[in-house]
């Protein structure tokens, strides 16, 4: 039977994920090293500003009314006790393959506390969704531009550190834009703070 507009797997649906927005004191020295060794690169598209992110999870195509009324509570209640934690960054390299690259990302770790977040999101959402998150090993990032050619040559790992705090999570729309998709935050999630960290002061 042909799909109708009533029907909630195909209506509104909308591209999102979970994700880490990217403050300032990372995106600018980011952005700026990446613009001045573009001639050094293959050809390659750089990711606005306003798109950087750091991925936790991808939802893909989810139906406006399972974002409204199933997605956004249980994430609410997933990060009700989450904590603060870090990414930390290590390196600029080609992405997810070194040798045969599809973008170029700033890459490391992240803090234990992290971890069990992407970790409890993943699997806390996988009983909502008519697709399950994906599984494989979760490695941090944020894509900062895309080649433009298919197969690129492979690309050689600059170390490059920073670190990123991870104080909310946010929830990401992507829509179609004239040059490329448009990423807005639909709802945002700030982490618990240590009662340490929330009164502390300095000496």
């Amino acid at each position: 039977m042909p799909a109708t507009e009533e029907d909630p797997k195909v209506a509104d649906a909308i591209r999102s994920f979970l994700a880490v927005p990217v403050g300032q004191s990372v995106a600018e020295p980011l952005m700026a090293t990446v613009n001045a060794s573009t001639h050094a690169l293959p050809p390659l598209r750089v990711t606005p500003w306003a798109n950087l992110h750091l991925t936790l999870v991808f939802l893909g195509a989810v139906p406006q009314r399972v974002l409204d009324d199933q997605v956004i509570p249980r994430v609410g209640e997933l990060l009700a006790d989450a904590r603060p934690g870090r990414i930390h960054f290590r390196q600029v390299a080609g992405f997810p393959d070194p040798g045969r690259p599809r973008h170029l990302v700033l890459e490391g770790y992240a803090s234990p506390t992290i971890e069990t977040l992407q970790r409890t999101l993943r699997e806390g959402l996988a009983g909502i969704l008519d697709h399950a998150p994906q599984e494989q090993q979760w490695r941090p990032h944020i894509t900062v531009a895309h080649f433009r050619d298919r197969r690129p040559r492979a690309i050689t790992a600059t170390p490059w550190q920073a670190e990123l705090p991870v104080a909310e999570v946010c929830l990401y729309e992507s829509e179609p834009g004239l040059h490329g998709p448009v990423y807005r935050v639909r709802e945002r999630w700030p982490l618990a703070q240590e009662p340490d960290e929330a009164g502390a002061t300095a000496p």
